[in-house]
């Protein structure tokens, strides 16, 4: 059924309310049919009087259900085959419709059956059987009836269940909604069936058998395997409506698994397994809207800070004294260069030019600040404590040199200064405004050092406290000492000659 359902729905979904109503009234012929030769075999009837007793019972079961069938779906079928021809007009009122389609098979049950009480009687009067007999008839024949009912409720839930996805996706609705029934109502279904049938089949053979012992033997040994044949006969009717939504939630747990969070779970019932189905849509919106909630957070704070945020909440960063190395990058003649171009041109290139320095930075354990209109503040040894943050800071300058002279050659320059000391790093603001800085001294110096590049002509520019924190040796230069734009005293300042 898994696959033969939607089959049937692509191939004529056009006509497929009529093909459920050809359904339901086509098991149960099978199932008169057995309990008529069961009867006629047991009471050693002869093939005529088979046929009249079973013919009239197909005729007044088929007939009375088929009313009951095409009364009972009479607002259900123009709405399931316009949503066929493609109508989508009305999916909430065609969900509804066919929330309650799993009903007819019951109606028709009851319908087709209850007659059967009083015309099996009067059918075995008229072939010549005694009332006590023709009264158990009339009872296992309805019995017959109602139980292909409830194996038409069973097809029915397979048989809808490609329509019901395909309104789920439409309706996309994944609010709760009250259980009206439970799964195990289907497999009590096959189980009633199959104790009803292999009841009948022991009462046939302790009919045929000459002797108690006979009896007592052959009952059980034929009725409990055809029991369990009936059982696996109708359990893909049965169990693969329950089946079919474990495996759908299975499928969409792996998707979940895999960090896809765009294809839903179909919603094609109104049990238990629809509500799972519902809790997990809401789950797997709410994982949706969190990763598209730190992506575009990430795009604004540095998701190392996105990271600890979620992880630590307001105990982002309260306050912390570390040692670190600050790096200071500005472009070279950029006020220059953006009077002669429009402001969109202007942003672009700076975008451009911070798209290449910021994965370099992440690259080597750096973290980007914050950016200063043509400049940006970068910090290497918070918020990731880094043993080696002086070797990583020169190796991202000279990384970043490389990369913006092989992406705009001599067009724009850059300058880095480079300064090694102290620092408080924590989360500052108010009014609903925070932000994660850095201050003290360093900072500042790494700012005034950058500044001196403009003096000095080198690209990259270091504090003697970065050279002396390096654990690697590099190339450098001195560059003597600097008195620094607002700061007392004199720094000793070496370029970098790697390149």
């Amino acid at each position: 059924m898994e696959r033969l359902a939607p089959w049937l729905w692509r191939r004529y979904r056009t006509h497929y309310a009529g093909l459920l109503v050809a359904q339901i009234l086509f098991w149960p012929f099978f199932v008169v049919f057995a309990g008529m030769a069961s009867w006629a075999l047991s009471l050693h009837r002869s093939l005529g009087d088979f046929l009249f007793v079973g013919g009239v019972f197909l005729v007044v079961a088929e007939a009375c259900g088929a009313m009951a069938v095409l009364g009972a779906t009479r607002e259900v079928r123009p709405l399931l085959n316009a949503w066929g021809r493609g109508d989508r007009s009305n999916p909430r009122l065609t969900s509804e419709a066919l929330s309650r389609l799993d009903r007819v098979p019951v109606v028709y049950g009851l319908a087709g059956g209850v007659p059967m009480l009083v015309i099996a009687p009067l059918l075995g009067d008229a072939v010549g059987l005694p009332w006590s007999v023709n009264a158990a008839m009339g009872l296992a024949a309805a019995l017959l009836v109602v139980g292909s009912g409830l194996l038409g409720w069973a097809i029915v839930d397979a048989f809808l269940w490609p329509v019901q996805a395909e309104l789920d996706a439409v309706l996309r609705e994944d609010q709760p909604v009250v259980v009206r029934r439970g799964v195990g109502g289907r497999l009590v279904m096959i189980v009633f069936l199959a104790t009803l049938m292999g009841s009948w089949v022991a009462a046939l053979v302790t009919s045929m058998a000459r002797t108690d012992a006979g009896q007592y033997v052959l009952a059980p040994i034929v009725a409990i395997p055809f029991a369990l044949g009936i059982a696996i006969v109708l359990s893909p009717f049965g169990v693969t409506p329950v089946v079919r939504p474990v495996e759908d939630l299975a499928a969409g747990t792996e998707r979940v698994t895999a960090g896809i969070f765009d294809q839903r779970v179909p919603v094609t019932s109104d049990d238990e397994f629809g509500q799972l189905a519902r809790s997990f849509n809401r789950m797997q919106a709410g994982l949706h809207e969190r990763e598209r909630l730190q992506a575009a957070f990430g795009s604004y704070v540095d998701p190392v800070l996105a990271q600890r945020l979620l992880e630590r909440g307001s105990e982002l960063f309260e306050g912390e004294e570390a040692e670190v190395t600050v790096a200071f990058v500005d472009v070279r003649g950029f006020t220059a260069y953006s009077q002669g171009r429009t402001p969109g041109e202007t942003v672009a290139r700076l975008n451009e030019l911070f798209s290449l320095v910021v994965p370099i930075l992440r690259a080597h354990g750096g973290h980007a600040n914050k950016f200063l209109g043509d400049g940006m503040l970068a910090v290497f040894g918070v918020p990731e404590e880094l043993a080696d943050h002086a070797d990583c800071a020169v190796a991202a300058a000279m990384a970043i040199q490389d990369a913006v002279h092989e992406r705009f050659g001599d067009d724009l320059r850059v300058g880095i200064g480079l300064c090694t000391g102290p620092v408080i790093a924590g989360t500052v603001g108010g009014g609903g405004k925070l932000e994660f800085t850095l201050v003290g001294d360093t900072v500042n110096v790494a700012a005034r050092i950058e500044e001196m590049t403009r003096s000095t002509g080198d690209l990259v520019l270091l504090a003697d406290s970065t050279l002396e924190a390096l654990s690697r040796p590099v190339g450098t230069v001195s560059r003597g000492e600097h008195e620094l734009r607002g700061r007392v005293g004199r720094t000793e300042l070496h370029a970098l000659t790697a390149w």
